[in-house]
């Protein structure tokens, strides 16, 4: 199991276990729906983080995916709008911005983990506190999947960290010759 895979499914878990005593603290001062859409965009920004310190890219490179769907989350009466925002944004991160190498593997491995997320959500249909925890854990345990699919560049940089330089170099000089 890769630490993408790993860290995913615990982080999943956290999320299940956090998110909703989170927005029932936000929903006194904020109100409800407002408090779980800022939730979860919270939720998203983290994951958004962690996705971009596994893809080798600055923080800064998921400001604006991020910053259109806080302006999502912080205009009223959007919430379908609101979670089709936040799968696209996810989307984009992970295979737009993060993990650009394989892009027809990754349009796959999206619509699996995207597609399924959200059918795994809707079949649950969550509507009390413990039903979102269990839909946000499901979801995230779909989103897992990406990382069986897509491979990830941390295993490749392993691979050729733990070959010799000398015979790399000599690989290289002699493709170098035949050119």
């Amino acid at each position: 199991m890769t630490p993408s895979i790993r860290t995913t499914l615990i982080y999943g878990l956290i999320s299940a276990l956090v998110v909703m005593p989170v927005a029932g603290w936000l929903a006194g001062p904020i109100g409800g729906s407002m408090a779980f859409k800022l939730t979860l965009w919270l939720d998203l920004l983290i994951y958004a983080l962690l996705l971009a310190r596994w893809g080798r890219r600055h923080p800064a490179t998921i400001l604006f995916p991020m910053g259109l769907l806080l302006g999502a989350a912080l205009w009223p009466g959007v919430y379908t709008g609101f979670f089709c925002l936040g799968l696209g944004m996810l989307a984009w991160i992970r295979s737009g911005i993060c993990f650009t190498t394989t892009p027809l593997r990754a349009l796959l491995a999206e619509t699996i983990a995207i597609g399924g997320g959200i059918a795994l959500t809707v079949f649950f249909h969550p509507t009390t506190a413990i039903s979102w925890a269990i839909a946000i854990w499901l979801f995230f345990l779909m989103q897992a999947l990406y990382f069986f699919i897509v491979p990830s560049s941390r295993r490749d940089s392993s691979a050729t960290a733990q070959e010799d330089p000398f015979e790399r170099a000599c690989r290289d000089v002699k493709r170098l010759l035949e050119e």
